[in-house]
């Protein structure tokens, strides 16, 4: 096939390959060419049946006065002029694409035409001279028409007139009176004449169609464009419809994510039109399906329990997706009665077990309830609420329901309450560090220090962490409170260590338990230890606080190591995990949950559990301390299984900085003394 692609140009300057054909694009000038020349086969359509009549008519009515002979060649004539005007209005017909083919027919045609119109002047040469004029009008009208029928061709205009011109003006020639061929000649002027009128009359036409083939194109490109701003608007509102469902829906379980959720409570809530009931679910124990199905098979999970609740709930509801493994049930015109028995039946549903994986996983749910108004009137107010529902369902036993009451609000007021007075605590200072003494119960001598936090309330009262350090962690403030602890503490710790401590005292430090990934891509020791040498530091860090982004806190631990610190696991024995970050963390010690030395007199399993810890830990080269030491009986039972590091009440409580101070000068002050007596005694045996 011929390669018909248009070339650009600068392939111009070279000749295409063999066999290759190239087609020029047409102009806008080539376009009103051919659409005028389809126009001067237009006007010629009307000769198909009127040129030859009139030739028979004029023959007919003229046999007496004219040459039969002539008449009958002039006659001739115009039969082919016509055979040829039909085969280019047919040829045009079926071919609207004007080619070469019709550029030759439309010339002909004219070129036969004009013939027939200039023989006429031929055909009475030898006749009366009235009957000679009268013949010779016909060239002159014809060529005064073929300038309108021409218009915007002068090509074919030529073809006709020249024809036409010769032969009038030969016919005139040949009659042999001189008045004759000076009309000849006249005749040629006229015919030059009806060139410029053509010229003038074409401007016009060709004005004419460029003007409307542009306004085609203009109204083309603003129906095109038109068109595809119709599309690209339906494409931008498709776009606009999934972004605004991407934001407002949950994208793996199709429910609505927090934010469509919170907007559709508030918009229930703004209009007013009757009780709000919500439903706060939170799957049980799903940390532990996470784990053993996998992130896929979580997903996995969540998706069947998400159909389940979808499902379930009534025609009107709405459920929410806004956390991992919490989900929201918006039921509006629902009281505190019907939002609970929908929350029985939900239960029920969610109860049955689950195929993921391919396998059955047991499934429940603890669920808190609040309706609005009786229980607030705010989106906030409500989810506050249900929430403080699902805790008191969390904590009596998990698969149930919990009613939002009086009794939850009070608690929930004065958790409030507690919080905003705990981060006010924060801000102005009133958190102070306590240090908490160490020991090696084998010599007494004091080997460290552990950080605590105590709360200095301004009406002179102390609060132990034991009393605000859940508030902290309830609220996300135990990195902060973490932080405000060892700021206050740094300067002491400072002074501790120009004075002198005791070789191997080391500060001991809790991260916060709820570290995240977060911190520990921030480095949270860095800051913390800001100024102070690492090798006086030991960091104690629990299971939780690491599990969030396990290889960056093993790396963060690895760097601090390296700089001289320490890295103890905190709490062990109470995680079930706990034995594997023994190779999955930079440790060099382990400290036994306070829990476990509790009853390690009172019961022989207990007492197992800690020997095989302590056996284990120091097979692997680590160092053990024990935490909650508050009887000689449990202090000796450590020490009997090689536990000697201890740090109890049955040694010390925690002390402020100044107290702590005077109680180490105080200890190393008796063991030098011990120290000397135990040299004298040695002299004295030595001197008997």
């Amino acid at each position: 096939m011929a390669d018909t692609t248009p070339r650009p140009a600068a392939d111009h300057t070279s000749p295409p390959p063999a066999g290759h054909v190239v087609v020029r694009e047409r102009t806008l000038d080539d376009r009103v060419q051919d659409d005028a020349l389809k126009h001067v086969v237009a006007n010629l359509a009307p000769l198909q049946v009127l040129l030859l009549p009139l030739s028979l008519l004029v023959a007919a009515v003229m046999r007496n006065d004219v040459s039969e002979q002539r008449l009958s060649i002039w006659v001739a004539t115009a039969i082919a002029a016509t055979i040829v005007v039909i085969i280019t209005c047919t040829w045009v017909r079926s071919h609207p694409v004007v080619d070469r083919t019709t550029h030759v027919l439309a010339a002909t045609a004219l070129m036969s035409v004009g013939a027939v119109a200039g023989l006429s002047t031929w055909v009475a040469a030898e006749s009366a001279l009235d009957v000679e004029m009268m013949f010779t009008l016909f060239p002159a009208v014809s060529l005064a028409v073929g300038t309108i029928v021409c218009a915007g061709r002068r090509d074919m205009f030529l073809a006709y007139s020249i024809p036409l011109t010769a032969t009038a003006a030969i016919g005139l020639v040949s009659t042999g009176d001189t008045r004759m061929q000076a009309l000849a000649a006249l005749y040629v002027g006229y015919g030059l004449t009806q060139l410029a009128l053509h010229h003038t009359v074409s401007r016009s036409l060709l004005a004419s169609l460029r003007l409307q083939f542009t306004s085609q194109a203009l109204a083309v490109r603003m129906a095109s464009d038109q068109l595809a701003l119709t599309d690209a608007y339906e494409q931008l509102s498709e776009t606009n419809a999934r972004l605004a469902h991407l934001a407002s829906h949950d994208p793996l379980t199709g429910l609505l994510n927090r934010r469509g959720t919170l907007e559709c409570i508030d918009e229930l809530l703004s209009n007013g039109d009757g009780p709000v009931a919500l439903l706060f679910c939170d799957l049980d124990r799903f940390k532990a399906v996470n784990d053993l199905l996998g992130h896929r098979g979580g997903d996995e999970f969540i998706n069947v329990l998400a159909d389940r609740i979808a499902r379930t709930i009534e025609t009107g509801c709405v459920a929410g997706r806004i956390g991992g493994d919490e989900f929201v049930i918006v039921l509006p015109g629902h009281d505190t009665a019907r939002a609970a028995a929908a929350a029985s039946r939900l239960v029920g549903v969610l109860a049955q077990p689950v195929h993921a994986e391919g396998r059955a996983v047991p499934s429940s749910v603890s669920i808190g309830v609040a309706s609005a108004p009786h229980h607030g009137g705010s989106t906030s107010d409500l989810l506050r609420n249900a929430n403080a529902a699902l805790y008191r369902a969390k904590h009596a036993g998990r698969n149930r329901v919990e009613l939002f009451d009086g009794e939850m609000h009070q608690e929930l007021q004065a958790m409030l309450e507690s919080e905003q007075a705990l981060r006010r605590a924060i801000d102005n200072g009133e958190i102070m560090p306590f240090f908490q003494p160490e020991i090696d119960a084998a010599t007494g001598r004091v080997v460290g220090a552990e950080l605590l936090a105590r709360w200095l309330r301004p009406d002179g009262t102390m609060a132990t962490a034991n009393e605000f350090i859940n508030i902290a962690r309830k609220a996300g403030l135990l990195e902060r409170l973490t932080e405000r602890v060892f700021a206050h503490a740094r300067p002491d710790i400072r002074r501790l260590a120009s004075f002198g401590l005791p070789d191997g005292f080391r500060f001991r430090v809790n991260l916060a338990p709820s570290s995240t990934d977060r911190s520990w891509r921030n480095n949270p020791l860095d800051e913390l230890i800001r100024g102070i040498d690492p090798s006086l530091i030991t960091v104690d860090v629990r299971e939780s606080a690491v599990v969030a982004d396990l290889p960056t806190a093993a790396a963060t631990l690895a760097a601090f190591r390296a700089r001289g610190g320490r890295v103890c696991l905190d709490d062990f024995a109470r995680g079930v995990s706990s034995l594997s970050l023994l190779r999955k963390l930079p440790i060099d010690e382990v400290r036994v949950d306070r829990h476990a030395i509790d009853t390690i007199t009172a019961h022989p399993h207990d007492r197992a559990i800690v020997r095989s810890i302590i056996a284990v830990v120091r097979e692997i080269g680590l160092s053990v301390t024990a935490e909650g030491v508050e009887t000689g009986a449990q202090a000796d039972a450590l020490i009997a299984l090689g536990c000697v590091r201890q740090q109890g009440h049955h040694y010390a409580k925690a002390m402020p900085a100044e107290q702590f101070e005077a109680y180490l000068v105080a200890r190393q002050a008796e063991g030098y003394a011990a120290a000397q007596q135990q040299n004298a005694d040695w002299t004295l045996d030595g001197l008997s």
